[in-house]
Parts: structure tokens; C-alpha cells; sequence
């Protein structure tokens, strides 16, 4: 009984050859309610072990992108595409986001900028009408320097990896 129980419908149909899948399927249910149904299509490549290191470099840092992801899995003998590594990252439940600019400040740099707002503090508004701030704006003559994103899941806070520092 579990033989049969455990078989699929095709091999069932071919050992009693009349027999509708229909018919197999309703006796199925009505006499092992409790028998799971058997997994179909492809096995995954990608073992539970591979997915847990995956899913623990994206959080770290040490796989940033969809490309990185492929690439280690290349490298393990995977073929897999790289919509194939977006959907793996996605049923991980990672969301692509835009990286933050932030400026790329080291403490010194802050004690600095607090110095000098502390000698300042006391300006007027003639003071400051008599002060002249040069922008030191990045222009791109040849197109943009493009979108970065980085892969990080609801509830993980912003990361070091996560920022896109700027310096002027």
C-alpha cells in the first residue's frame, strides 16, 4: 500500500493500465488523507547550506550585489543566471534599495566642523551676509556616475556597506 501510496500517478497508470489519474487522485484522498504530496519539477542546485552562507555574506557585506552572488556561485560549480540570483535573493526576503549618501567624515574631520560652528555661533545676520561660500560641487561632464544599491531585508538596520561615502 505505501509503494503505491509513495508512487506517482504515471507509474501507477502504467502497472494498472484503465485507470484514470482522476480515480487514483480520489482514492488518494479518501484512504491516506495524510500522505503528502510528492515534490515536483526541478531540484534546486543550490543546497541549504550554500543558501544560510549566502544569505549571512549579503548581511555582512561580503556579497553586495546580484553579480557577486552569481559569481560565488560559479565558482562552486552552479550554472545559474543572474535573474535566477535576484529571485534566490528575494525568496530570502532581501529588497534591493538605493545606496545613501553620506559624506565620508572621520572624527578629526567632525571636531573641526563643531570648532568652527562654535566660533560662529555668535554671528549676526550682517556677519553672515558678509560671507562668501564656495561650492565645491562634482560636475560629470561624460554622464553620471550611476546608482549603486545594495540587498538588505526589512528589519536589518543601515550598514557600513549600505552607504555611498562622498568626498569633496
Amino acid at each position: 500500500m505505501y509503494k503505491i501510496a509513495s508512487s506517482s500517478y504515471s507509474s501507477i497508470i502504467k502497472r494498472v493500465p484503465g485507470v484514470k489519474k482522476s480515480t487514483i487522485s480520489d482514492y488518494k484522498r479518501r484512504w491516506l488523507p495524510n500522505m503528502g504530496t510528492i515534490k515536483s519539477g526541478r531540484r534546486s542546485e543550490i543546497t541549504a547550506t550554500t543558501k544560510s552562507y549566502i544569505r549571512q555574506s549579503v548581511i555582512t557585506g561580503k556579497l553586495k550585489t546580484g553579480k557577486d552572488v552569481q559569481r560565488y556561485l560559479c565558482d562552486l560549480g552552479c550554472a545559474i543566471g543572474y535573474s535566477a540570483c535576484l529571485k534566490l535573493l528575494k525568496s530570502m526576503e532581501f529588497q534591493v534599495r538605493i545606496k545613501k549618501h553620506k559624506p565620508f567624515l572621520k572624527a578629526i574631520h567632525m571636531k573641526k566642523r563643531l570648532a568652527w560652528a562654535n566660533a560662529h555661533k555668535d554671528w549676526t545676520k550682517d556677519d553672515w551676509r558678509r560671507m562668501v561660500f564656495s561650492d565645491e560641487t562634482k560636475v560629470n561632464v561624460w554622464g553620471s556616475d550611476g546608482v549603486k544599491y545594495y540587498w538588505k531585508r526589512v528589519d536589518d538596520k543601515l550598514r557600513f556597506h549600505h552607504l555611498d561615502l562622498t568626498v569633496k
